[in-house]
């Protein structure tokens, strides 16, 4: 389940926060003056994001390798997708 909490109330109840996310896999939204500000979520989902993440940025670095292009040339032909995309 996932929660929206202000900054004091999830102060308050941060022990208890803690102990839903670890037990019951529940997320929390921690907002402050409004807008969202942080995620408290299991660990698991945390270590996950950052292994896909580092599997993202590999992946494009090993894109940017066999293409072989000079960075001019990469902005050149991604601001011709956007364009086409848009269109």
């Amino acid at each position: 389940m996932e929660r929206e909490l202000g900054v004091t109330q999830a102060r308050q109840e941060f022990g208890t926060i803690v102990e839903q996310v670890l037990f019951q896999g529940d997320a929390y939204i921690i907002s402050r003056h409004g807008r969202p500000a942080a995620a408290v979520v299991p660990v698991q989902v945390y270590e996950a994001w950052k292994r896909q993440r580092q599997e993202l940025f590999e992946t494009i670095r090993n894109m940017q390798e066999q293409a072989n292009l000079e960075p001019d040339e990469a902005e050149r032909l991604a601001a011709e997708a956007v364009a086409a995309a848009r269109a």
